[in-house]
This record gives C-alpha cells, structure tokens and sequence, in this order.
C-alpha cells in the first residue's frame, strides 16, 4: 500500500436513472489538488440541482484512498 499512497488520488462517483421525475442523479468527485465537487439533482417536488465545491485536507484524501484500498483487497482484487 505504500506505493499507492504516492501517487495521485482521483475518484469519481455516480449513480442516476431516469424515471418518474426525470433524470435524477448523486455524484461526486475527489480531484488530486483536494477539490470536492457534489452534485445532486432530483426533480421530486421541483427540486433544483444542488451543487457545492470544497476543499479537504491531505489527510481526507489519504483516508479514502486507504478505505478504498482496503476495500479493493478484501474483495482480492
């Protein structure tokens, strides 16, 4: 794990459908600079698409990284 934890972390997820209410969708995005993007858009009682930019800490980044790791080798990928 101590290889992977000196590149770059980059992690984009989504997940959506089409259905009653239009495209509706859950996404967010970890970039390498420590930018958070979020989007969430529901069309359910006319919502609006809600977007909100952050920026995490190093050690954010390094704890995803280290969880999704984890992840991936209990899965013995």
């Amino acid at each position: 794990m101590a290889a992977e934890e000196d590149g770059e972390f980059y992690l984009r997820y989504y997940v959506g459908h089409k259905g009653k209410f239009g495209h509706e969708f859950l996404e967010f995005e970890f970039r390498p600079d420590g930018k958070l993007r979020y989007a969430n858009n529901s069309n359910y009682k006319n919502d609006t698409m809600i977007r909100k930019e952050v920026f995490v800490t190093p050690a954010v980044l390094r704890e995803c990284r280290r969880i999704i790791v984890r992840k991936r080798d209990h899965e013995g990928r």
